[in-house]
């Protein structure tokens, strides 16, 4: 974690075993942040960066590739928090992380079995996901390599690439 403190830049390393590849800061509560890692899943921590809980409860792989908070999207005053996975699939949270529920449409996107990842051909990942910070629900996605992809509900549905689209997006 890096802060300033007496007008000097300060860095508290934390989580760096597990390899981060990710991270994300609910826009509702700045407090709360949101670390993917390779291999040890989600982490989460309420006091800046201070201290870390793990949170992947419900996430079916270890490897959290991706992670956003919707500022549009608000439960009890903070933001659904989505994360991405190698394998490719979402999950959302809509308690800080305490469960979650997978997006399992994405996987059932024609494109989705042409997926993969050049250095691991045999697998993919979602790389990116941003939520649109005005439009609650709609959110947009990128796995690599494969597919540019949105839903306009929150990830209940998902609109697949389109064909005169970039096929690396990541």
């Amino acid at each position: 974690m890096v802060g300033q403190h007496s007008g000097e830049w300060k860095v508290n390393d934390h989580l760096v075993s597990y390899k981060p590849q990710c991270i994300a800061v609910d826009p509702l509560d700045q407090e709360h942040i949101y670390c993917g890692t390779v291999d040890q899943g989600l982490w989460h921590s309420a006091d800046a960066g201070v201290s870390w809980n793990h949170v992947g409860d419900g996430i079916d792989h270890k490897s959290v590739m991706s992670v956003a908070v919707s500022e549009a999207e608000q439960v009890n005053g903070h933001g659904v928090v989505y994360a991405g996975t190698e394998p490719s699939a979402i999950f959302r949270s809509e308690d800080r992380g305490d469960s979650w529920l997978e997006l399992a449409e994405l996987r059932k996107l024609p494109s989705a079995p042409t997926w993969s990842f050049p250095p691991r051909p045999w697998t993919s990942h979602i790389r990116w996901i941003t939520p649109d910070p005005l439009v609650p629900g709609r959110i947009f996605a990128a796995a690599e390599a494969g597919a540019f992809i949105r839903s306009l509900n929150g990830g209940q549905t998902w609109e697949d690439r389109k064909p005169s689209g970039p096929f690396d997006t990541h």
